[in-house]
């Protein structure tokens, strides 16, 4: 069998399916897929919303409560406690499969009918504002974690305490605007760095403290902008610096930034991991263009948070704990096999077309159910009627949309500025209107004028005595949203000495998120060339010219950073 390239039945690229793609789609009984792979994932993303938030009141227990469903959505929506009771059977709601209809019609049915779970988190204390979340204590909006502590506005962070504004983190405290941060404390407006502290705007650091403005350290200290300083000269750059007000922030970041593009970079952050590709890679073997995929993954593609064991997965956004032959999904695993186009399905085996089912096997086109087996639209069958069905019902999706690709852009319960699609595929609303995708028009968040302009706010968090700054609406300097700064939030700001922020939570988390680059490389070669660059060494894989390495890197051709491969950038920083 010999590669294919084919033109996307939507976007019209070309891309190529590989031998051992076909191999895969032959193992796990679907047709090779028309679309290409970043507009499969557009089609799944459109389907997740992570952390846009609204109040509504639990239609079975009458409580407000916080969901990512708007109140002007017509479903039944129950809180995290009434739903995850499991007092209550989801074929109730199911319907006798017909023929004649079209499949998705009698699936909205369904989905329209079955109750929705306003968040999904558990196991959590003083948490209501958290999702995809379990064992946390003390968190506010907090998405897709797990075992941390007195955390606020923070994305994938395991293991934590007491950080602000953090993402992609691990056994990391009192952290503050940092993105992909391992065993570190007090590390503020970092990147990629690792077993450091007490330092401010590192990029790629490991065992590094009282640091300032530095890229590429291992095993240093008291360093400014990559220079030495002692102790006493640190202090002193350190207290004029004045990094607790937002002129003194402001004025390093900018010079931090440009510092770093003059630092050659890794083409990518794949570490212990073989034959891979994509970025943050590590303890990998055989995942290709695969992006944060860790802990013993093997043989997956396409993919986006892929971890803890998981094999075999194709175009999935979340899949892991020991999941296994999951293709095209979203949010599934947990020691789950043969999952096919699903929706937040957990601890099952072959689930076709299923949304929020767990402990469920054996199941097509099904919703919010608990440990059943045998079930079509909801509806119980017995092993044989599900089996002479499920081969007809296959053959009909495959006609309506082709079997293997996910749910119909029309059956997302959200508007494409809610969801995950409008970071990793930006559109403005007439761009996601015209392509066929909704818009929520539905205000969220701070109501009211801003009480506090910026021009009139203390420059420094020192000065904020005598100003209630929790009871304050400040607006965003980049996009105008009004926003409020909690009490423990406030808190964590006086006792860091961290200027109040100037960007609401949203644009904060946007920024983390643009840094750390899009979910798709280019073929590059590596930039080290002795006739541009000073390099401190000569590096024996190319004493002389430019490196002849290639790879496949998530910068792209047009973009300004210095690129190494992993040869080049061992010799220099190792």
């Amino acid at each position: 069998m010999t590669s294919e390239i084919r033109t996307c039945k939507n976007c019209r690229s070309e891309f190529t399916i590989e031998p051992d793609d076909f191999s895969y789609y032959e193992k796990i009984q679907v047709p090779p897929p028309g679309l290409c792979p970043f507009c499969r994932a557009q089609q799944r993303l459109i389907f997740r919303n992570e952390r846009v938030f609204y109040k509504r009141p639990c239609a079975r227990c009458n409580k407000e409560t916080i969901s990512i469903y708007s109140p002007n959505k017509p479903f039944t929506v129950w809180c995290s406690e009434c739903w995850f009771k499991f007092d209550w059977d989801a074929r109730e709601f199911g319907i006798d499969y017909n023929p004649n209809k079209p499949f998705f019609e009698q699936w909205e049915e369904v989905w329209d009918k079955v109750p929705k779970a306003a968040l999904l988190y558990n196991s959590s204390v003083n948490c209501e504002y958290t999702n995809l979340c379990t064992e946390n204590k003390n968190c506010y909006m907090v998405i897709q974690s797990s075992n941390n502590e007195n955390c606020t506005h923070c994305y994938w962070v395991q293991k934590c305490k007491d950080c602000l504004d953090t993402s992609f983190a691990s056994e990391t405290e009192l952290s503050y605007e940092s993105d992909d941060c391992y065993n570190c404390y007090k590390l503020f407006y970092s990147k990629g760095c690792h077993d450091s502290r007490d330092s401010f705007f590192l990029f790629d650091c490991k065992n590094c403290s009282n640091c300032i403005g530095c890229v590429n350290l291992r095993n240093k200290q008291y360093h400014v902008f990559n220079q030495p300083l002692t102790k006493e000269k640190y202090e002193e750059f350190l207290k004029e610096a004045r990094l607790d007000t937002n002129a003194g922030v402001e004025a390093i970041r900018e010079k931090f930034e440009n510092f770093l593009t003059t630092q050659p970079r890794r083409f990518a952050e794949i570490i212990s991991s073989e034959n891979s590709t994509g970025n943050y890679i590590k303890n990998a073997k055989n995942c290709l263009q695969c992006f944060h995929c860790y802990d013993d993954v093997e043989n997956n593609k396409y993919g986006v948070h892929i971890f803890r064991g998981a094999k075999d997965c194709y175009d999935c956004d979340v899949a892991g704990r020991n999941g296994e032959l999951i293709y095209n999904s979203l949010t599934c695993g947990l020691d789950s096999s043969k999952i096919i186009a699903c929706n937040r399905c957990f601890s099952s085996t072959n689930l076709e077309y299923c949304t929020y089912s767990l402990s469920s096997n054996n199941c097509l086109g099904c919703d919010g159910l608990v440990r059943k087996e045998y079930c079509i639209l909801n509806k119980q069958y017995t092993k044989e009627e599900y089996l002479s069905l499920i081969g007809e019902i296959r053959k009909k999706i495959d006609q309506e949309i082709g079997y293997g690709n996910f749910f119909p852009k029309e059956l997302t319960p959200f508007g494409y500025n809610e969801t995950l699609a409008v970071e990793n595929f930006p559109l403005t609303k007439e761009e996601a209107l015209k392509q066929g995708f909704k818009w929520e028009d539905l205000s969220r968040g701070t109501f009211g004028k801003e009480t506090i302009k910026w021009e009139n706010a203390p420059d420094s968090i020192k000065d904020t005595e005598g100003i209630d700054v929790p009871k304050q609406i400040f607006a965003c300097q980049s996009c105008n949203k009004n926003y409020l700064i909690i009490p423990r939030e406030f808190e964590f700001y006086k006792q860091l000495q961290i200027p109040l922020p100037r960007l609401c939570p949203d644009c904060r988390h946007n920024r983390r998120f643009k840094a750390r680059g899009p979910n798709r490389t280019w073929t590059r070669k590596c930039m080290c060339d002795y006739k541009v660059f000073d390099n401190t060494l000569k590096h024996t894989h190319h004493p002389d010219g430019q490196c002849p390495n290639q790879f496949e890197t998530a910068y792209s051709p047009d973009r300004p950073e210095i690129i190494y491969c992993e040869s080049c950038y061992n010799s220099e920083v190792a």
